[in-house]
């Protein structure tokens, strides 16, 4: 079993991987992709980070846009965990 610090930074290396491919086809001017890479950086942090980033959203935003980032950042973490669980070594 890989350690929490070497899975957080296999899952940030692979949504990174992800952006970069995505950013090929995107208009990356859109309001879309800059919510699409600010989702994107927070699925990345750790544990403590999201939980610091999504509390200041929420200060400054509101809870409903911190719970739809919360929201979509876990969704992107599980798939990417599923994605990289699939992958050979």
């Amino acid at each position: 079993m890989l350690l929490p610090d070497r899975l957080n930074q296999r899952i940030a290396e692979a949504i990174k991987h992800q952006i970069d491919t995505e950013r090929e086809q995107a208009d990356t001017a859109s309001p879309d992709w800059r919510a699409r890479c600010e989702v994107a950086q927070v699925a990345m942090y750790s544990d403590s980070e999201r939980s610091v980033f999504i509390h200041h959203v929420s200060v400054r935003r509101g809870s409903t846009a911190a719970r739809e980032m919360q929201s979509q950042a876990d969704t992107l973490r599980t798939n990417t965990i599923f994605f990289l669980a699939r992958k050979p070594s």
